[in-house]
């Protein structure tokens, strides 16, 4: 899909276009997620099982991984279908990772374009 830049993101559009270009009411938008764990209290495979299952459980996806000799885990959330994260799911992932007792730090970042923002490298 073509990368729009913020001027072509505010021309004007035909509904029919905004939403083959996922722009306007169909933006979609993804955040990041990224923690670091107590490698004592819990390993990654068994972090990571709790963490799928929390994610699926909530029909969104999630795209990252961890590092067993950090102890960090960091990753992109997003919808399953087509549709957009919310601040209110933000606040869902932050309250999970603060129940948490082997989360030692969780950055939940901010709503970004799924299809207009690309992330650095």
């Amino acid at each position: 899909m073509k990368t729009l830049s913020p001027a072509e993101m505010l021309k004007p559009r035909k509904r029919r276009l905004r939403k083959k270009l996922r722009l306007g009411e169909f933006q979609e938008f993804y955040f990041r997620v990224t923690l670091q764990y107590e490698r004592t209290q819990i390993d990654l495979d068994t972090l990571l099982d709790l963490w799928i299952d929390f994610v699926e459980a909530h029909k969104w996806s999630f795209a990252g991984g961890g590092s067993p000799e950090s102890g960090a885990c960091d990753g992109l959330l997003c919808l399953s279908d087509r549709g957009s994260m919310t601040e209110a799911d933000r606040e869902l992932v932050r309250e999970w990772l603060d129940r948490q007792p082997w989360c030692l730090e969780g950055d939940v970042g901010p709503l970004k374009d799924c299809w207009h923002e690309v992330e650095p490298d």
